[in-house]
């Protein structure tokens, strides 16, 4: 290499001279290491190179290096969409700006007037809402000229700009109108919603964008992603597979670099809008100055930990008598929404939010002022500071336009501490940091292809480690991080008796939380379930992994005069219920792909309502206890009821059933059985429970026993 032979022969073009370049000149030893083993194994699989080789390396060495370097060359992997590469070139819309611009409005538009059409979001709850309102006919559709007397929905989670101003060109309405609904099927990778069997429209997350269908238009939502360590390939595939006329791509300016050079690769077209932000964001002149009595009602304070966050909810509750709702990320979608729509409520009683990053995205939030109560945040390894963009994401959910009626004065951002106030300003002040690498993930084919390359018995982490030092990519493009898999490898390797090699990858893509030991231990027994029986009962999974005693506990504390009355316990209960939750909601996961060996789809469904049921009353008893309510475990249920939209026969039966029954600790009644080998579990819970279950009016109800 020092003789520059090995240049000379393998000819890089000049964009992979630079990439290599850009990305030794950081220093790090394993991006050295990456380059240069990627170049190794490109020179043995030339011939001059393996020429040289000869005189040091085995032969069989050198043909077992060109054999992986085959198996891992991903330069063509434009053609994996062969379909879409023999259609005529796409046309592409990029629609950039910062948060509260509007930029997603109109692409909405022209999906709602497409004959065929798909929008892809991060999120589950965004694809929910878009496949709701398209059905309710609650997006008006371009072409159509919108009435600026209708009434907006003003709990759209849709960055709508001026469309969501009452007088305004309104395209998302909150009654809808027959005449503009369209039959959409929804799909996630947990939950699908089928309206019609080949249905126009389909709503869904990227990760389950279908390639296989034509499409006249395609919404791509958060295009920035495509950079996502981990979550970003699923971006590029949509990028390079969506078979469309129209694609219509949504998010930050940062993005436009990476996508004009794939579109200029892929021979399509490219036409960028760009959007400016509709209400002003300012920088406040002083911090908090360390002193949380300073918090205002409207404020949203942001921290990086659930622990921070549960101490921050205590410490503003105590300093200034304002009652927090919280939103982070191990809380499921449904319950952040639900605690945004308590905060956005003038008459609910919540004051303040208290949030991590979560907050950032697919949440309704008329926030007036975000206090940073810090800009470093914990990635698995080390603390780092926020990036601008990560800041910028965050504080731009002050003064979302059109949600503070007459009030124009838009956004505030501040922090806590007076040391963290330079470092938003600066964040919000520079520009967007370009995105240099679109990301990749293992898909079947490739992926296949190195395991035969690799020895009987290679590790996960080993296939891994061929994607991220022997494959070789085009230069724009770079392979998922794995630095967070190292959990997920050794799970997979452990079960490599009963797991093909389709089944490795989607254990690998499955929504399991490998940070959360918890949720490990779930999913451990879910596969050693798996192993031994191959027929999977959600009852059996949660009950081996200690989780189904845990679920049933906080069901009969939610009906008990005498719940616990520490706050911390209560803290310890909902994290447990997290975990419940991430399990069950792989269980739905694993039911889509195999309906045989997991079959309790509809159960699992039930149970997953149950444990957001028993969540939302934990966060309520911790607001009832810090008010020393009289008796707060019946007071917490008694509001959870009301806000759960149950059927109104059910919920009057419910009423009736605590009426009539004033000590229902006595009423015992089997919420959740286990008939396993005669292993009858939890043998009481509540007619509460009973009235709820019933409600769902699904075959979950045989399995309740009074």
């Amino acid at each position: 290499m020092q003789k520059g032979i090995v240049f000379k022969h393998l000819d890089y073009e000049e964009e992979q001279l630079e990439r290599i370049a850009y990305d030794l000149s950081s220093g790090t030893p394993v991006i050295e290491d990456q380059h240069y083993t990627k170049i190794l194994f490109e020179w043995a699989n030339h011939p001059e190179g393996q020429r040289m080789l000869e005189v040091a390396v085995p032969c069989e060495v050198t043909s077992r290096m060109q054999t992986i370097f085959r198996a891992a060359d991903l330069t063509d992997m434009a053609w994996r969409f062969p379909q879409t590469r023999k259609s005529a070139p796409r046309r592409f819309i990029m629609h950039v700006g910062p948060t509260n611009s509007g930029k997603t409005h109109n692409a909405l538009r022209a999906l709602a007037a497409a004959k065929r059409g798909i929008y892809a979001g991060p999120l589950r709850l965004l694809a929910y809402e878009i496949w709701d309102r398209l059905n309710k006919g609650q997006i008006v559709p371009l072409g159509v000229e919108a009435e600026p007397e209708l009434e907006p929905d003003s709990y759209s989670n849709i960055d709508l700009g001026e469309a969501a101003i009452t007088g305004k060109t309104v395209v998302v309405t909150k009654s809808g109108n027959p005449k503009y609904a369209r039959p959409c099927n929804m799909l996630t990778g947990e939950e699908h919603k089928i309206v019609q069997e080949f249905a126009p429209l389909l709503s869904c997350t990227v990760e389950m964008t279908p390639f296989a269908d034509r499409w006249d238009v395609a919404v791509l939502d958060e295009i920035q992603l495509i950079a996502d360590n981990q979550r970003g390939g699923a971006w590029t595939n949509a990028v390079l597979g969506l078979n469309a006329n129209e694609i219509h791509l949504c998010g930050e300016e940062s993005a436009i670099p990476i996508i004009e050079a794939i579109v200029r690769d892929l021979g399509d077209t490219l036409e960028v809008k760009r959007y400016e932000r509709l209400s002003p964001l300012v920088v406040a002149d002083k911090s908090l100055e360390d002193d949380l009595s300073r918090i205002q009602k409207g404020d949203c304070a942001v921290a990086f930990s659930r622990t921070g966050i549960f101490g921050l909810k205590n410490a503003i509750e105590e300093k200034t008598k304002l009652r927090c709702a919280l939103a982070y990320g191990r809380l499921p979608p449904e319950i952040r929404s639900e605690q945004a729509v308590l905060f956005n409520d003038p008459d609910s009683g919540y004051d303040v939010l208290v949030g991590s990053d979560a907050i950032g995205m697919g949440l309704n939030l008329k926030i007036k002022r975000v206090v940073f109560e810090a800009v470093r945040k914990w990635n698995g390894g080390r603390t780092q500071l926020l990036s601008s963009s990560q800041i910028k994401q965050i504080a731009g959910r002050a003064g979302r336009f059109g949600l503070h009626g007459d009030d124009a004065s838009g956004g505030v951002v501040t922090t806590l501490h007076p040391a963290d106030l330079e470092v938003v300003r600066k964040a919000l002040a520079a520009p967007y940091e370009t995105i240099r690498y679109a990301r990749l993930l293992m898909n079947s084919d490739y992926f296949n292809a190195v395991v035969q390359a690799l020895p009987w018995n290679a590790s996960q982490a080993t296939v891994a480690d061929v994607f991220r030092y022997v494959a070789r990519v085009p230069p724009r493009y770079e392979f998922q991080s794995v630095q967070d898999l190292a959990e997920c490898f050794r799970f997979i390797d452990s079960f490599l008796d009963c797991l093909t090699l389709d089944s490795r990858l989607l254990a690998q893509n499955a929504p399991c939380p490998w940070r959360d030991e918890r949720a490990v231990a779930g999913a451990v027994s879910v596969m050693q379930t798996y192993r031994e029986d191959v027929r999977v009962s959600i009852e059996g999974a949660l009950h081996r992994a200690g989780l189904l005693e845990k679920l049933n506990a906080v069901l009969l504390s939610m009906e008990r005069d005498s719940a616990t009355e520490d706050p911390k316990k209560v803290v310890h209960q909902l994290g447990q219920l997290e975990t419940i939750h991430k399990v069950i909601v792989m269980y739905l996961w694993y039911s889509y792909r195999f309906e045989v060996a997991f079959p309790d789809q509809e159960k699992a469904f039930q149970l997953r309502q149950l444990t957001e049921i028993g969540m939302e009353w934990c966060l309520e008893l911790l607001h009832q206890l810090r008010m020393n309510a009289p008796n707060p475990a019946a007071e917490a249920r008694k509001l959870v009821l009301k806000r759960r939209p149950y059927p109104s026969q059910a919920d009057a039966e419910g009423e009736s059933a605590m009426k009539a029954a004033p000590n229902l600790a006595k009423q015992r009644t089997l919420a959740v059985i286990l008939d396993r080998e005669g292993d009858t579990l939890a043998q009481s819970t509540s007619l509460l429970v009973l009235t709820i279950v019933n409600s769902f009016s699904g075959v979950y109800s045989k399995h309740i026993v009074r």
